[in-house]
């Protein structure tokens, strides 16, 4: 027979170990293709669609530049509207196209970092005050195009179901008389379950 406070010593240490091993195992986690749709579902943008738009567009606008005669084309890139119900960055975008079209198309074609204009601003100036030594000077470059875009959505619901219908545009713009000479759009339409939370 098992003495009682032996038997209440064994009933804490048991129960500790119980405590103390969802701890130990870690939460759990596994590595998926962001390129796939994934377990958890959903109608609105996800990393899938991201990746399909920006590729189908960067490859094609690609092709539109590197076919021009011109070699000293210059691209600004311009901030893509989200006018769809979702909350959703839109740099996103932005930068996988941004780093597809230099990979694939510069020195021929240059891109401005116009986000980074503060930045710049203060290195020049610290150049031409003596603080930091330039090289060279060179003057800021005005942009041909403008790459932007524009996200639109239409959605309905009933009871605890939904749909969803998307379109990513991009377009590029010529920055000197505003006509549009290139555009691409992806769109999708997801119907499934309204209770999956995007951030």
């Amino acid at each position: 027979m098992v003495p009682q406070h032996s038997a209440r010593s064994l009933a804490l240490v048991c129960l500790i170990a119980l405590v103390a091993l969802p701890a130990c195992s870690g939460a759990s986690m596994k590595r998926v293709d962001p390129s796939a749709d994934d377990e958890l579902g959903g109608t609105l943008i996800d990393s899938a669609d991201v990746i399909a738009a920006t590729e189908s567009a960067g490859d094609d606008l690609a092709r539109v530049l590197l076919a021009s005669s011109r070699n000293d084309m210059v691209v600004a890139f311009s901030t893509i509207k989200n006018e769809s119900i979702q909350p959703f960055n839109t740099a996103l975008l932005t930068d996988r196209m941004r780093n597809s079209l230099v990979r694939k198309t510069s020195p021929r074609v240059k891109y401005l970092a116009r986000e980074h204009i503060d930045e710049i601003l203060r290195e020049r100036q610290g150049k031409r005050e003596g603080v930091y030594v330039g090289k060279e000077t060179k003057g800021l470059l005005g942009a041909d195009f403008l790459l932007t875009g524009r996200i639109n959505s239409l959605s309905k619901r009933f009871e605890g179901d939904r749909a969803d219908y998307f379109q990513l545009n991009f377009q590029l713009v010529d920055a000197e008389d505003s006509t549009i000479v290139w555009t691409d759009s992806y769109e999708f339409k997801k119907v499934g379950d309204a209770g999956v939370i995007y951030q």
